[in-house]
């Protein structure tokens, strides 16, 4: 009697083994979390933005390099109008005397020939060249060059945040997944204690109360796993969302994320953290754009410098079958005395906003550092649960075998069984807890893979 029982425990603990680990529908496709990352940088609206926002930078820096460049335009004119009549007037007393036009014009008094249009017409061509303009132009250049600097700065920054948003999520499906077969498989293995229970009751060795305990037990971790079920299906479609991907269904999360290593799960292990996590990619954002800034400020002090320009025009005009010829060169010095404060206003704004962004930095650099002096805390405090989670499980796993022999013999309740078995489900989804605090503070720590 005692080998039988024996046996149809073994035989139902070898069932709930391989249920555990056959897959269930489709075949699953692990999801890693590089791929996760790639996904996260790929065609974003976010990441839209942040690139026409530098092709705009890129935009004003030609129109600003554009302003020290020559000019050259055509035009030609055609114009219909009174008052346009081309006089001959003499000029001297001599035999040969020379002939000017001048334009004349009749009164209304005159009569209805004072309303008669007269055709006017020219072609024009211009150029402009800035000789001299002592330092606008450059420095215009280089304020939009430093915008540029800025934006770009600002992309790499919008894909940090939407890979670590991206990471975030991965370990919140991670650790919803694995909470869910957790739940699984002790709703497996409530349904095969059920069976034992019932054989042991068919002989005899167990009262008939512990079936309609180890049935409530079942039904309970039943539902324990459709709940667990739905969160993690939730957990994936916001990933999803966060990814702004369609993800294959059958996806599994690549558990792999959450193993530590050896040496780091030891209590009191050293944290060693990558070098260049220190370096945080927001502080480049906020220097970028505190020297387009100041780039700025010193473009709008110059504007007040003055320009010296040369321009020509050449090109023949018309009235009728006449024609004469145009041109002129010209050079002019422009000296800006007085704009009503406009520019030094105008400077004074992006000196303030230069003094915002120094402010900005100083406090963004004390976050990134206590953001990381706590990530490695939590690393090293999450190593060290780990490890005495680990001696938890090992316990629990001791404690409810210890209970199935003494209830297989006779000598111990089905409450002392189930008991156990919570024991050992609690240190289990302690481990888990352990590993993904590990896992975040770990991938707080480590640097972002950017993708074009």
């Amino acid at each position: 009697m005692m080998v039988a029982r024996k046996v149809l425990w073994a035989a139902s603990l070898l069932v709930l083994g391989m249920a555990a680990s056959s897959p269930r529908g489709a075949i699953a496709q692990t999801l890693t979390l590089d791929e996760v990352e790639a996904r996260a940088q790929r065609e974003r609206p976010e990441l839209a933005e942040r690139q026409a926002s530098i092709d705009r930078a890129n935009a004003d820096r030609d129109a600003a390099a554009a302003k020290g460049r020559p000019t050259l335009g055509a035009r030609v004119d055609l114009s219909l109008s009174p008052g346009a009549e081309l006089l001959k007037i003499p000029y001297g007393e001599e035999p040969n005397q020379e002939t000017y036009y001048v334009t004349g014009s009749r009164s209304l008094g005159q009569g209805q020939s004072a309303l008669v249009p007269q055709p006017r017409y020219a072609a024009m061509l211009s150029g402009k060249l800035t000789i001299l303009d002592f330092g606008r132009t450059s420095l215009a250049i280089r304020a939009a060059e430093a915008s540029i600097h800025a934006e770009r700065a600002s992309l790499v920054q919008a894909k940090v945040e939407l890979v670590r948003a991206a990471r975030k999520a991965y370990l919140a499906w991670i650790e919803a997944h694995q909470t869910w077969q957790l739940a699984q498989r002790d709703a497996e293995v409530t349904k095969a204690r059920t069976g034992s229970v019932r054989a042991l009751i068919l002989e005899g060795a167990r009262p008939a109360t512990d079936a309609t305990l180890s049935a409530y037990d079942e039904q309970l971790a039943k539902l324990r796993e459709a709940r667990a079920h739905r969160g993690s299906q939730l957990a994936f479609e916001s990933l999803g969302a966060a990814l702004q991907s369609e993800l294959p269904r059958e996806s599994v999360p690549e558990l792999g994320v959450i193993e530590p290593t050896p040496s780091v799960t030891a209590p009191g292990a050293e944290v060693a953290a990558p070098a260049d996590a220190v370096q945080d990619r927001a502080l480049s954002v906020l220097d970028r754009q505190r020297d387009a800034a100041l780039s700025a400020a010193r473009a709008a002090e110059r504007a007040r410098a003055p320009q010296l320009e040369v321009g020509a025009e050449v090109g023949v005009t018309g009235v009728d079958e006449l024609l004469f010829p145009v041109y002129r060169a010209a050079v002019s010095l422009s000296v800006p005395l007085y704009d009503g404060g406009a520019l030094s206003a105008a400077a004074d704004q992006h000196r303030a906003t230069a003094r915002g962004l120094d402010a900005r930095r100083q406090r963004a650099e004390h976050d990134i550092a206590a953001a990381r002096r706590a990530a490695e805390s939590a690393l090293q405090s999450a190593g060290e649960e780990l490890a005495m989670s680990l001696e938890l499980l090992a316990m629990a796993e001791t404690l409810l075998s210890e209970a199935e022999d003494h209830y297989r013999a006779g000598s111990d309740t089905l409450e002392r069984v189930l008991s156990a078995q919570r024991s050992l489900v609690q240190a289990r989804r302690e481990v888990l807890s352990s590993k993904l605090e590990h896992a975040r503070a770990r991938l707080e720590l480590k640097p972002v893979s950017l993708r074009d």
